[in-house]
């Protein structure tokens, strides 16, 4: 979000005639960035007579919201009024002086390279007219070579004259083709030339447009304040800006050997501002300030019935389908009412407000390019488990308390399991005292199968008939890897909600633990499992359901 600052008067002015206008230098002193938004602080020394005065900071390069403005400090001063700037600032006399500067040389270089354009002209007609000569001569040559040949065999003509004839024919050429060579010699220095001065060129417009394309607009802020004495301090205003945010930077570390997990925890920052922040107190903060500060009641959840439609008539519509469209009775329908569509917003982290202030070395540049700082790092007790789901393949999970006293908030990790890398992704917040468990990549050296042992389908009762399924298949581990393993290998049985859709199900060995998570139908069987040992798993379930029904569920 961007504010357009116009002058506008966040207070009245304070009466009374002004005595005197002095201009601040302020720089960047502290920041809290947020997760998208920053507050900025500035610092400024002054140092003012008694009276009634205009403070002027007009070194801001960037818009910001009025509304966030705050005014610190200023001991001995009594602030009046204030105004936010936005002006185009009046070029000095030293940026006038090195604009004039700059199109003066643009038009000696152009003019160099209209010079070296009528050189390269020249040159060629130079060529041209060599061509010319050759041509020429070339003509003249076998002209006189056929008049000689006759005059020699006539003795009209010696054969010394006939050899100077021949050696002037040649000299000629030569010449002719020399001056063309030199002139060919001539357009490739002038080319290289005017290429030398059409950069000098280029670089000279490309400074003359940096000197007055960038938006000569400068932001600041005028105080109008009084003092009953001399004054002299230091003066704080800050401010919410939107160009700026940070996310946290996670590095798991897990050693099996040691069953112990340690955890690299950074803050990457970015802003986009066009001013680096130097030697300023940098805060990253959880708070959202662009974010809703209320809640907001439920709206009322209105229930209605009605008639419902009227059946189909499944062969009419087998019937009709090459006619397009689908008849009904002639009967009115009240159609469903469709409830209205409320805003979605993605899950954002919003629990306790954490900060976390970075080391005073910090630099962070002012055109977006991200800068990553290292806050701590930590050092967990893990118990480990490999863990399959329906057959799939087993991975390794760590499960570890979050003892240290802050939490882990929401962002971005890489995993690393025995020093190698394994995966990046995101994580979920791990609160102080939480437990949670993290994946470290697949295990090669457990093998996981789903063998389907029986399938059938068919009918069953004797009064009564009903549809019936039943489906029979096995699990089973076997470790191939050098160590043992504490395994989990999960999977599940259908779950109805239908009376008469019945399920039954068995399983050998009985199961750890059902509806794992709350998830109904998901089940569990933890067991230790040695290095060369294997493990098997029978599982089995029957469903019933009344004639003319199909069954639906998924695989």
């Amino acid at each position: 979000m961007r504010y357009l600052m116009s002058v506008s008067l966040v207070s009245l002015i304070a009466s009374g005639a002004m005595a005197e206008d002095f201009s601040l230098d302020s720089t960047v002193s502290a920041v809290t960035v947020y997760g998208q938004g920053a507050t900025i602080t500035r610092s400024m020394a002054f140092d003012i007579p008694a009276g009634q005065h205009t403070l002027v900071i007009a070194d801001i390069p960037y818009e910001f919201s009025a509304q966030t403005l705050q005014i610190k400090g200023g001991d001995g001063l009594v602030i009046n009024a204030s105004q936010l700037l936005s002006q185009r600032a009046s070029p000095d006399s030293q940026h006038l002086e090195r604009r004039e500067e700059l199109e003066d040389k643009i038009a000696s270089l152009e003019a160099q390279i209209r010079i070296k354009q009528e050189e390269s002209a020249a040159a060629g007609l130079v060529i041209n007219a060599a061509s010319a000569r050759i041509k020429l001569l070339d003509s003249i040559g076998t002209q006189q070579a056929q008049a000689a040949a006759g005059a020699l065999d006539a003795q009209a003509i010696s054969a010394e004259t006939l050899t100077a004839l021949v050696s002037l024919v040649g000299n000629e050429t030569l010449s002719a083709l020399q001056d063309a060579q030199a002139a060919r010699t001539d357009i490739a220095n002038i080319n290289r030339a005017a290429q030398d001065i059409q950069k000098d060129l280029d670089k000279a417009r490309e400074d003359l447009a940096r000197l007055i394309a960038p938006s000569n607009w400068s932001y600041g802020l005028s105080l109008q304040v009084s003092a009953e004495a001399a004054a002299a301090g230091n003066l704080q205003i800050s401010y919410v800006i939107n160009e700026a945010r940070w996310h946290p930077v996670y590095r798991f570390m897990l050693d099996t050997e040691t069953e112990t997990l340690k955890v690299a925890r950074s803050v990457t920052i970015a802003q986009q501002t066009n001013e680096g922040w130097e030697n300023a107190a940098i805060t990253v903060s959880t708070a959202t300030p662009f974010a809703y500060g209320q809640f907001s009641l439920p709206y009322a959840n209105i229930a209605r019935y009605q008639m419902p439609p009227p059946q189909v008539d499944v062969r009419r519509v087998a019937n009709d389908s090459v006619a397009g469209y689908l008849s009904y009775n002639e009967q009115a329908v009240m159609s469903p009412e469709v409830p209205a569509l409320m805003e979605t917003a993605a899950v954002n982290f919003q629990g306790i407000t954490a900060t976390y202030a970075l080391p005073a070395s910090t630099v962070v540049s002012g055109n977006g390019e991200e800068t990553t700082v290292a806050l701590s790092e930590n050092s967990f007790e893990v118990a480990l488990s490999a863990r399959a789901s329906m057959g799939s393949d087993a991975y390794v999970m760590a499960e570890w308390e979050n003892s240290s006293d802050e939490p882990f908030l929401p962002g971005m990790a890489t995993f690393f399991r025995d020093g190698a890398f394994v995966s990046d992704d995101g994580v979920e917040m791990v609160a102080a005292g939480a437990t949670t468990a993290l994946g470290f990549g697949k295990i090669d050296g457990l093998q996981v199968k789903r063998t389907t042992l029986r399938r059938e389908d068919g009918s069953s009762g004797v009064l009564t008939t009903s549809n019936d399924r039943v489906v029979e298949y096995e699990l089973s581990v076997e470790n191939v890897s050098n160590r043992a393993w504490d395994v989990i290998v999960y999977d599940r049985v259908p779950v109805s909600e239908q009376e008469e859709l019945l399920v039954d199900w068995t399983a050998r060995p009985r199961p750890t633990e059902t509806d794992v998570e709350g998830r109904r139908g998901v089940l569990a069987w933890a067991f230790a499992l040695e290095s060369g040992a294997s493990k098997a798993i029978k599982l089995s379930y029957e469903l019933q359901w009344p004639e003319g029904n199909e069954l639906r569920m998924q695989p």
